[in-house]
């Protein structure tokens, strides 16, 4: 009766140590998952972190580009304005800062997305919370090629219709050459500087070239307009990323 009872006993407290041993486990595995995804929770506010700086850099390259196009469009309206005020006159003169601006300068945004790239080849997106953010940042390169594409049509004005026709009949363009050897024009890309009047340019004048100058300023309106677009797109993007986070 006695072993009876000690063995019923010794069953028990063994089955008491298991459930004991089967919860410490199930514990042990329980903060293992709550460190894990603490862990991933960290390392996705931190490359978050990264994305958002890369979208604040980005506003700023936006409006530098804007600002940038702003000049491009009033040198070119500037231009067409003396063509068509002289249509008997063969050869114009121009504002040489207003011939920098109007040719020279044909700006194309040129994103910073290296981190965003990489964080959403790496498999990342899925660790967001927000359908919202997740479906932005996957947009965000598409978006890009669509706000160059104007930016490039202009550019090709330039290259293609614009400089054949001006190649070989204008005036002294030493002072340009200056400001390209002085290396205003690579500042250009960082901060729109003023360029003082120096002098003037002869510029051939036809009604081609006063139809190009249109078509280019027709394009980068366009392009000031999308540019917009974009930047209120990545300032979203930014308050999805401090609400995810926060």
């Amino acid at each position: 009766m006695a072993n009876g009872l000690l063995s019923r006993g010794s069953v028990a407290r063994l089955a008491a140590e298991g459930v004991v041993v089967v919860a410490s486990i199930l514990i042990a595995f329980a903060l293992d998952a709550w460190w894990a995804e603490r862990q991933l929770e960290q390392e996705i506010a931190e490359d978050l972190a990264i994305v958002e700086y890369e979208m604040a850099e980005n506003i700023r390259l936006a409006q530098l580009t804007i600002d940038i196009m702003n000049e491009v469009v009033a040198a070119n309206n500037t231009i067409i304005a003396a063509l068509e005020a002289q249509p008997d006159s063969a050869i114009v003169e121009v504002p040489d800062n207003r011939f920098f601006w109007g040719f020279f300068s044909n700006p194309t945004f040129d994103p910073s997305l290296g981190g965003t790239d990489a964080w959403i080849a790496a498999g990342r997106l899925a660790g967001i919370d927000s359908p919202e953010l997740r479906q932005r940042l996957a947009g965000v390169r598409g978006k890009v090629v669509d706000v160059r594409e104007e930016q490039l049509v202009g550019r090709d004005i330039s290259v293609f219709g614009i400089y054949p026709l001006i190649d070989d009949e204008i005036g002294d363009i030493s002072v340009i050459q200056q400001m390209f050897a002085s290396g205003l024009h690579a500042r250009q890309k960082t901060s729109v500087l003023p360029i003082p009047e120096q002098g003037s340019i002869l510029l051939p004048n036809s009604r081609a070239l006063q139809f190009l100058l249109r078509a280019r300023t027709i394009w980068y309106e366009s392009s000031i307009h999308e540019m917009r677009d974009f930047q209120d797109e990545l300032e979203a993007i930014q308050v999805l990323i401090q609400e995810e986070v926060g």
